[in-house]
């Protein structure tokens, strides 16, 4: 998408700072990668331990949130906007909610390699459309999957905050310096 200028404002410690001028699909992609990058950053460093040693009373826990982002991108942009066939999610009938159900084996460096790997997948699906372009399934158009993205991943980014916060301590809206 092109911005019409401005789309390099830096990147913090692996977070980018989305473009203060350009296009609408500029500015949405970069907030949806700066989510993205939050995301990472806010889970990075921590144990295994510590991570696995907290969950909310209904037994969300971090490595939930992440899969559960990686399935949801999966999900919205290449399933329903693309009508890709014969992708694998995490849920299945008998259980809805499988994507947050992880298993002690599965390690948080793994689930953010998928989830960087799955945002690339979808970000080239992005790169092939516009936004006023309609999905394969369901009438939305791209624009309005962006800003769900955004919102979803914003909202179990404050998920993650709070996890964190309880696993060991560490807080943060973003990397100082």
């Amino acid at each position: 998408m092109d911005d019409g200028g401005g789309t390099d404002n830096g990147d913090r410690h692996g977070i980018t700072e989305p473009a203060h001028r350009g296009d609408e699909g500029t500015a949405l992609l970069g907030f949806l990668q700066r989510q993205r990058g939050l995301v990472a950053w806010k889970v990075g460093g921590a144990s295994e331990a510590a991570l696995r040693s907290v969950a909310t009373p209904s037994g969300l826990d971090a490595h939930g949130v992440v899969r559960h982002l990686t399935n949801v991108e999966r999900s919205w942009l290449r399933d329903v906007f693309d009508g890709q066939e014969g992708l694998a999610f995490d849920w299945t009938d008998d259980d809805p909610d499988g994507e947050l159900h992880v298993p002690d084996g599965v390690m948080m460096e793994q689930l953010l390699e998928d989830y960087a790997a799955e945002a690339a997948r979808c970000d080239a699906v992005v790169a092939a459309h516009r936004l006023d372009d309609v999905s394969a399934r369901r009438g939305y158009s791209l624009r309005w999957v962006l800003l769900h993205l955004v919102e979803e991943t914003a909202r179990h980014l404050g998920h993650l905050d709070l996890l964190r916060e309880l696993a060991d301590g560490s807080t943060g809206e973003e990397p100082a310096g």
